[in-house]
């Protein structure tokens, strides 16, 4: 009996240690898998092509926000901390992605398996971990990767923002008409929101909040209000490896338990007498 409550000693042990593993690895991941000569990532978005069903334009946005949210959405939510007045916050986060990152070409800073990469997007939280404020070690991208940086973080800090399809540019725009040093306040179709809309270019160290690069002041671009999208579904995410192993561990212990059970409540052998002789028979 010693031996049994021992076993079963382990086993809550166990039990208690794989519950919150199961919590730490709910993170998502970013594996890519090759397909076509383009890569695809675990929420099967193209990191290689930014337009159609698997375009990065815009349901990227939606592997750092709502559940998926991680690291640059929480940069955010210390700007709203940090920063009590809107305007103020609104600047100060552009001059934050401004001052931690640098623009980069794709062929010349993105490599899968040796390769150069014409065009690769980085999502928001990819660009959040690649810097170190420690080290002064910048990320670098380019718009597209920056544009979705920018929007977690403002999402993250109270603002609704929507990423800019632009020809040949990706850009983001924040809600903000009280901001008043905008040279633009945009009015987005189907928005029912009148003018507000100002624009946010981070691919320059010195761009200011609410500035419109002068080929965009026409208007021929779409914007993509991150609110109105329909979320792409979290992906599965695969069981870590030592999760595994405690799985099969206790799956052991149950084994070796059922084993022990039944072989304390197995009845001993027990020897009975012979029959008795058959009568003799009767003449």
């Amino acid at each position: 009996m010693t031996r049994l409550r021992y076993l079963l000693l382990i086993f809550l042990i166990l039990c208690t240690v794989a519950l919150p593993l199961s919590r730490v690895y709910a993170v998502p991941s970013s594996d890519f898998t090759k397909t076509n000569d383009d890569w695809f990532d675990d929420w099967n978005i193209d990191r290689n092509y930014y337009a159609g069903r698997h375009g990065y334009l815009p349901d990227m946005a939606y592997e750092t926000l709502d559940a998926n949210r991680e690291l640059a959405f929480s940069i955010g939510e210390s700007f709203q901390t940090n920063y009590p007045v809107k305007t103020e916050r609104a600047v100060a986060i552009l001059r934050y992605v401004q001052k931690w990152t640098d623009y980069g070409y794709d062929e010349e800073n993105v490599f899968r398996d040796g390769v150069a990469q014409d065009e690769w997007a980085w999502n928001a939280d990819e660009m959040a971990h690649a810097f170190n404020e420690t080290t002064g070690v910048k990320a670098i991208g380019d718009c597209e990767d920056l544009a979705f940086f920018c929007a977690t973080i403002y999402k993250g800090a109270g603002f609704d923002a929507a990423i800019v399809d632009a020809p040949g540019h990706v850009a983001l725009l924040i809600w903000l008409p009280e901001y008043p040093n905008a040279d633009n306040y945009w009015n987005l179709p189907n928005d029912n929101r009148g003018s507000g809309w100002i624009w946010v270019e981070s691919t320059g160290s010195t761009n200011p909040l609410g500035w419109t690069p002068p080929d965009y002041d026409n208007g021929d671009w779409t914007a993509y209000p991150l609110d109105t999208i329909e979320p792409i579904p979290e992906p599965p995410q695969p069981l870590p490896t030592d999760l595994i192993i405690i799985g099969l561990v206790i799956v052991v212990i149950m084994a070796v338990l059922l084993v022990i059970t039944k072989s304390r409540s197995k009845p001993k052998n027990t020897y009975l007498p012979p029959p008795p002789p058959p009568p003799p028979p009767s003449f």
